[in-house]
């Protein structure tokens, strides 16, 4: 996906900067903190079983101090919504991601 995005990035800058501005303005627009939004974020990408989305709101959820079990709930609401098969696939996906990775340290 990372390589589809730059693509994107490169062919349609305008398109992409107004996208990032409608985000930003959408994600300021109320009393959510940053934690909560990208957890709101990671439950939707869960439920239209987005890889690509869900990888990065939990990357960005973690940046925002939100907890693993935080992280797994989120994906746990999408269940009634989605189904079973969405939630299964977003739970192997964040656990992935989520694994501790020696190199980092």
């Amino acid at each position: 996906m990372a390589k589809q995005l730059k693509a994107f990035k490169t062919k349609f800058p305008k398109v992409w900067t107004a996208y990032e501005q409608l985000r930003d303005t959408c994600d300021q627009s109320g009393p959510l903190d940053k934690k909560t939004v990208e957890l709101i974020k990671v439950g939707i990408s869960a439920a239209m079983e987005h890889e690509g989305g869900l990888v990065a709101h939990v990357s960005q959820a973690k940046k925002a101090k939100a907890t693993d079990a935080e992280i797994y709930q989120a994906i746990l609401l999408a269940t009634g919504l989605a189904g079973v098969p969405a939630t299964l696939a977003a739970c192997g996906t964040a656990a992935d991601f989520l694994k501790p990775n020696p190199k980092k340290k």
